[in-house]
């Protein structure tokens, strides 16, 4: 199969040139294809003539999308959207992910796939028009929504804070934020699984993630635990959000439920902990 992989020098766009390697990629980086160029997306469509596309690049810049609104709808909105228009012309499946940032965190419980969206910010509000955008385009379209992505590669809460314990004798992290760190290894190894079971009969919306949710107080404590037994972790202290200001609020609740895509697609997920274990001793 032809697959072609938007964003490779991304984290999970890395993550699937690995994983997918028994499959023809073309995988593109910014240099390849600029997704503020709609013409050159669709050329570039037209030129490889792909068996699937998948999209894992985004605009994630949370704070900045603030000032650059323009920017993160270009990349987040219309681009997909093409993608998608491509996709149906040639009648090939679309994956797109999205993100946790649809939602305002304000539920208790875990978020569907079929629930309202309030997104708190530009960059959710731009990911959210990508979602609908691609929609309303219809054809074999799937967008996988998933949260608090890590690896061990580019700009990320696991990178950091296993810098910063080196760096630092004291930190502080948010505990009254919750999600489910999800691994780049973890995503890839799962669209692996689900190709060969795409059909007209299950597109859709999903949510990507392992199983089991933490606090980011929880997720720096396992981090560090596992990576730096030098670093006490009495003094890793756990705060609340407004002590840690943002430009933009982010959702205190950002737990995604992954019962349907593991229905689905007779899909077995490791809990996060196991996740972060892999991603570690890769690094070993």
């Amino acid at each position: 199969m032809k697959i072609l992989i938007t964003g490779v020098n991304g984290q999970v766009g890395h993550a699937l040139m690995q994983e997918l390697i028994k499959h023809e990629l073309i995988g593109l980086t910014r240099q390849d294809c600029d997704l503020t160029n709609l013409d050159q997306i669709r050329q570039v469509i037209d030129q490889h003539q792909p068996d699937l596309i998948i999209n894992p690049a985004a605009y994630t810049k949370v704070d900045q999308a603030e000032d650059e609104p323009e920017l993160a709808f270009q990349i987040n909105r219309d681009a997909p959207r093409v993608m998608a228009e491509k996709a149906r012309e040639y009648n090939i499946p679309f994956i797109h992910f999205s993100t946790d940032y649809v939602f305002n965190g304000e539920k208790e419980a875990a978020y569907v796939e079929d629930e309202p969206t309030h997104p708190l910010g530009v960059y959710g509000q731009s990911k959210c028009a990508g979602d609908e955008a691609i929609q309303e385009v219809g054809g074999l379209t799937y967008i996988l929504r998933t949260s608090w992505v890590y690896s061990n590669i580019g700009h990320n809460f696991y990178l950091t804070m296993k810098r910063l314990s080196q760096e630092r004798d004291e930190l502080k992290v948010v505990a009254d934020q919750i999600g489910v760190p999800t691994s780049n290894v973890f995503i890839a190894e799962q669209i692996k699984r689900i190709i060969p079971q795409l059909n007209q009969n299950n597109t859709g919306v999903y949510h990507l993630v392992p199983d089991g949710s933490c606090s980011w107080y929880e997720f720096a404590k396992q981090i560090i635990g596992h990576t730096n037994p030098q670093f006490h972790l009495e003094h890793l202290h756990a705060i609340q959000t407004h002590e840690f200001p943002t430009k933009t609020k982010r959702p205190a609740n950002s737990v995604l439920s992954n019962v349907k895509i593991k229905q689905v697609f007779d899909l077995n997920f490791s809990d996060w902990q196991r996740c972060l274990s892999q991603v570690i001793a890769e690094e070993q």
